[in-house]
């Protein structure tokens, strides 16, 4: 098929979600998304999950896990992980090995923190995220959220990746529904968590400081930290603890993110390869973080 100037929504729209939809949701996420957006969602999230005790405590764990020790390292491996479910979906076994390989260190860590791994819901939570976190930015930011189209494909995409997943106790159930059922469970769980955890917040500031020394010099990591802190929400201020920055700050960093995001989508010339076969392509898999030739990514620190 021929690509023109902007080819991507064409092609989004000339699909069926039903059952096109890993390959609607790789189009949505790896080419758009470049390398600082796919380390800005990172950043972004990674707070959410460690909201409960055990989310932070495995994480963390008492200092020495590769957040606070190698953060950098455990960015490149968990993005590693992130771009290949983006571009192969859960059909693939690019995608199941990768998975399987969480699985393992996850199964790992539960030997030292038994239980941990045995919450349903912080599975669903996670997976959820993943699937409608760049929805809410966009909305975040005053642009539409996803089209009817990729709601339904995130949805399956994201329903299927959950069945690859391991807890202590089963399989992952309960996921929901649909697309909206997503949003609600998202906003449902941030609202069962109000404690702080010293664990959670060290985690939380690792992931600050990360983002703001991969993107910024040093005399500007101030403003890495002001991007990030600007795209936390009321539960993240809550349960870690984060100072918002002043509402200027905050309206100046969305309004950059809106035109941004803008001018890959409407102004800019769709790319014709997606983020991480652009990068195969000039040999940088592993450096950059992205999948590498396999699809598989590092598994030193898992997700």
């Amino acid at each position: 098929m021929a690509r023109g100037y902007k080819w991507i929504a064409a092609e989004i729209e000339r699909l069926d979600p039903e059952v096109d939809f890993e390959r609607i949701w790789a189009l949505s996420a790896t080419y758009w998304v470049d390398e600082f957006m796919m380390s800005f969602l990172y950043s972004v999230s990674f707070p959410n999950f460690m909201m409960p005790a055990n989310g932070g405590r495995t994480v963390n764990r008492g200092g020495t896990g590769p957040l606070i020790t190698t953060p950098d390292t455990r960015h490149v491996d968990t993005v590693h992980h992130f771009w290949t479910w983006f571009e192969h979906g859960p059909s693939s076994p690019h995608t199941q090995e990768s998975v399987a390989a969480v699985n393992a260190l996850h199964h790992g860590i539960s030997r030292r923190y038994p239980g941990d791994f045995g919450y349903n819901d912080d599975f669903v939570y996670t997976l959820c995220f993943l699937g409608a976190g760049y929805h809410r930015i966009r909305e975040q930011v005053g642009l539409p959220g996803f089209t009817a189209k990729q709601k339904v494909a995130a949805h399956h995409h994201w329903r299927g990746m959950a069945a690859l997943f391991w807890t202590e106790n089963g399989d992952v159930t309960g996921w929901p529904a649909d697309f909206d059922a997503m949003l609600a469970f998202l906003a449902e769980w941030e609202s069962r968590h109000t404690e702080w955890t010293e664990d959670g917040a060290a985690c939380t500031r690792a992931v600050i400081d990360q983002f703001a020394a991969r993107w910024f010099p040093r005399r500007l990591h101030f403003v890495g930290r002001a991007m990030l802190c600007s795209f936390y929400d009321e539960p993240i201020r809550r349960v870690h603890r984060v100072e918002a920055p002043p509402r200027p700050v905050v309206a100046l960093m969305r309004t950059g993110m809106r035109c941004y995001v803008t001018a890959k989508e409407k102004v800019l010339p769709d790319p014709r390869m997606s983020t991480p076969d652009r990068h195969r392509r000039k040999g940088r898999g592993s450096a950059a973080g992205v999948a590498g030739a396999s699809g598989v990514g590092a598994t030193r620190s898992g997700t």
